[in-house]
């Protein structure tokens, strides 16, 4: 079970930028799954939950005026960025994959909310063959726990990209957290403990699973993967956290974000994937982009249009 000075030393880390309280409004929330059909199968995306950031922690390093009118309809009046925790579900063949675990009860109260998706559409968490990883943030692998630290999926197979685990692993990784996400590394690290004899490690381009393709997509985090599930008439890119809003990411990818560890590598990043998006007509899924998260890529003039599907 979570101890009280492990449950107050995340939520002290998580006051410290101001995550603890932030007030979410006038954001929808996927109620129920939305599916999608593929020639070989399936995609879903459910809803982990809502969670909000102060908009000076994503990007301080913008002005207030340029950046402002691209964040209406997700920045409230308090300078809050309120953004879906989307999760997607693959179904083909004998295989129930998913792609990151969402937050668990650990880390928002705003967040936790997969598993109960997932039991409104009669899916058994002892379905799930295989659970993805795109990296280690608290909103996408603190949640293959239970209340009492027991895994909730111990019949699945665990992937995860080597450099994020050599990194998160690490005893650098504690001191390379700013103040306010020292918590990050702790979590991981707890995790990681349940996973150490169970773990598929693989790189970047390699075909983790039949159909499906890791692409290195480094810069938000040390080793974040992001995914291409190959299909015969729709593949889709699943892009975890390196685009993350419907404006800024694809009209302004250019655009440093102080979420992300490496912001050079981050843009660079969302330009390849963009890219590769519009050039081989991907569907594009991604964590935070409006729930369920799903759209199309289009080219516009020297930047990127967000299509929602």
């Amino acid at each position: 079970m979570v101890s009280n000075n492990r449950r107050n030393f995340c939520q002290g880390c998580l006051a410290s930028v101001g995550l603890s309280a932030l007030p979410i409004a006038g954001l929808s929330t996927l109620v129920t799954a939305q599916t999608m059909a593929l020639s070989s199968g399936s995609i879903s995306s459910f809803s982990d939950g809502d969670m909000g950031l102060p908009v000076d922690f994503l990007y301080r390093d913008i002005p207030a005026a340029e950046r402002d009118p691209l964040l209406a309809g997700s920045l409230n009046d308090l300078g809050v960025v309120n953004r879906p925790v989307n999760v997607n579900l693959l179904t083909y063949g004998n295989r129930k994959v998913l792609f990151d675990v969402g937050a668990g009860s650990n880390f928002l109260p705003s967040l936790g909310k997969l598993f109960e998706a997932l039991e409104g559409e009669s899916i058994d968490l002892s379905e799930i063959t295989d659970v993805v990883f795109t990296h280690a943030h608290p909103d996408h692998i603190w949640g293959i726990i239970d209340d009492f630290d027991d895994l909730l999926m111990p019949e699945a197979s665990y992937h995860i990209g080597k450099d994020e685990w050599a990194f998160w692993d690490s005893e650098n990784a504690l001191a390379a957290m700013p103040a306010g996400r020292k918590n990050f590394a702790v979590g991981a690290k707890s995790r990681f403990d349940l996973l150490r004899d169970r773990i598929i490690l693989f790189s970047g381009g390699e075909e983790i699973l039949p159909n499906i393709e890791s692409v290195n997509s480094v810069g938000h985090t040390p080793g974040h993967m992001s995914f291409i599930v190959h299909d015969r008439d729709s593949s889709v890119l699943i892009a975890g956290d390196a685009l993350t809003h419907e404006k800024i990411s694809f009209e302004r990818p250019e655009w440093p974000s102080s979420s992300d560890m490496d912001t050079d590598a981050a843009i660079k990043t969302r330009l390849k994937l963009l890219d590769q998006s519009t050039q081989d007509q991907l569907i594009l899924a991604a964590t935070h982009l409006p729930a369920p998260g799903f759209s199309r890529v289009e080219k516009a003039d020297s930047a990127w249009r967000y299509v929602p599907i």
